[in-house]
């Protein structure tokens, strides 16, 4: 049963590719694109490599192997979420792929001036979190998992940040000139040295691909991009398996914790280096369809996302803030098994919300949301700062499909806030302009003046 299964999941990811294809709406810059190389990955190929090569590091690491029954259950959730997110996307987003202009945009000298005077305020802020997280974030764990600092706060640690979006608008200020390879090594470096948030290189990766797309005015990603990722994905996967690799190459240090692989033969060591959690949702997914399943009285109906209010607040000011939503969950993962470090995935925050249903509403209007955001980018690909803030936008999408809930709001209240400190710098250094209103009256009509008094 599980093989036939595992057919279908892939016929019915090569379906929704050919009705995306047929659509006449694909290109990079679709949040439908990104879903489905996703969903590729981790809901076809991951499902197949668990069964047919029997990978359980994960299975073993959450204290809990799926039954057959679950296997397909898994699967068949994340199918409905695939056809509701691509119809949602494309429904919502439908648009006239055409640029304004054929030509790269130009920004002026005020521009110009202005991203520089931004660069040098946020300078300290991103220097003193590089220094602040060098140093080390204490902190302990709640009950149901999530991490607590205890001498330091999220807008400090976070403010680094703000380096990926600068660097990417720099390329773009500077026409993508060579010499802006340099801070772009040097923070791909960085983020290889500290280990910790390494996602920040994929998706630094992919908004530098995405920027230079818009710039040139392509639809879909340059070859060169495609032989770049290859060691960017090594260099992931190298710092999962050792968060400290590079720290100890620097000096000398071994800080590897541990071996893992003592007594293992060569294929056992090989299905090891590729089972990580790296790109593990679906199992994580089978841990949650199995939980809630046996407890339908527990969906959240949504009051995780109650912690959209609750999260912006500092814990120095709000010393009893709740660790996660507001609302705590009916069901103590733990209970059950080991989640600590693991992330819902979308399909999986619906499905939490309430079962099939809470799935198909969460994610069409996630798919909704992004595909409307597709439709203004579209419709306004000559506005310099409203495609960049789209662009930073869409490259930290696979970071809510692959945790689901309010994690995207957290990446891009930081990734946005540089693009948004920009305008104001020009609207600011510039004639300081409001928006006007003009009205055409009918000939012969009257004007009356009313004066109001306060």
């Amino acid at each position: 049963m599980i093989e036939l299964a595992l057919i279908i999941q892939t016929l019915l990811w090569l379906i929704a590719i050919g009705i995306f294809a047929a659509s006449r709406q694909a290109s990079v810059f679709h949040p439908v694109t990104l879903y489905l190389g996703f969903h590729g990955l981790v809901f076809v190929a991951r499902p197949i490599l668990v069964y047919s090569f029997g990978l359980n590091t994960i299975s073993n690491y959450m204290q809990y192997r799926p039954t057959q029954e679950i296997f397909i259950k898994t699967l068949e959730v994340t199918s409905v979420a695939l056809f509701v997110f691509v119809a949602a996307g494309l429904l919502a987003g439908r648009s006239r792929l055409v640029y304004g202009s054929p030509q790269p945009p130009e920004f002026t000298p005020l521009e110009r001036r202005a991203l520089l005077i931004t660069t040098l305020l946020l300078l300290p802020l991103m220097a003193w979190s590089i220094y602040a997280t060098r140093n080390g974030v204490q902190g302990e764990r709640a009950a149901n998992g999530i991490f607590i600092m205890t001498n330091s706060t999220g807008y400090i640690n976070e403010a680094q940040d703000f380096i990926g979006p600068l660097l990417c608008v720099w390329m773009v200020v500077t026409r993508f000139h060579w010499l802006y390879l340099l801070p772009s090594v040097l923070y791909i470096g960085y983020r290889t040295w500290y280990g910790w948030s390494r996602w920040t290189i994929l998706l630094f990766f992919l908004l530098v691909i995405l920027v230079y797309c818009w710039y040139h005015r392509r639809k879909w990603i340059p070859l060169w991009s495609v032989a770049a990722a290859i060691p960017i994905l090594l260099l992931f996967n190298l710092i999962g398996h050792n968060r400290d690799m590079f720290k100890s190459v620097l000096t000398g240090e071994d800080t590897h914790v541990a071996e893992f692989d003592a007594g293992m033969s060569a294929d056992e060591k090989l299905k090891a280096q590729f089972d990580t959690q790296d790109f593990a949702n679906f199992d994580y997914l089978c841990f949650i369809v199995r939980i809630y399943s046996e407890r339908p009285d527990a969906y959240s109906y949504g009051a995780q996302y109650l912690q959209l209010f609750t999260e912006p607040i500092p814990r120095i000011l709000w010393r009893g803030k709740p660790a996660g939503a507001p609302v705590a969950s009916q069901i103590d993962l733990f209970q059950y098994g080991n989640f600590i470090g693991l992330t819902y995935s979308m399909p999986g925050d619906g499905f939490v919300t309430g079962g099939w249903i809470g799935v198909i509403v969460i994610v069409s209007l996630w798919g909704s949301l992004m595909g409307w955001a597709h439709r203004v980018f579209w419709r306004n690909t000559e506005n310099r700062l409203g495609s960049l803030m789209y662009l930073v936008g869409l490259a930290m999408v696979p970071q809510e499909f692959r945790d689901g809930s309010i994690s995207i709001a957290k990446f891009l209240l930081f990734n946005v806030t540089p693009i948004m400190l920009w305008q104001g710098m020009i609207w600011w250094l510039g004639p300081r302009r409001v928006p006007g209103y003009s009205a055409v009256l009918p000939r012969g009509a009257g004007v009356r003046w009313v004066r109001s008094w306060r």
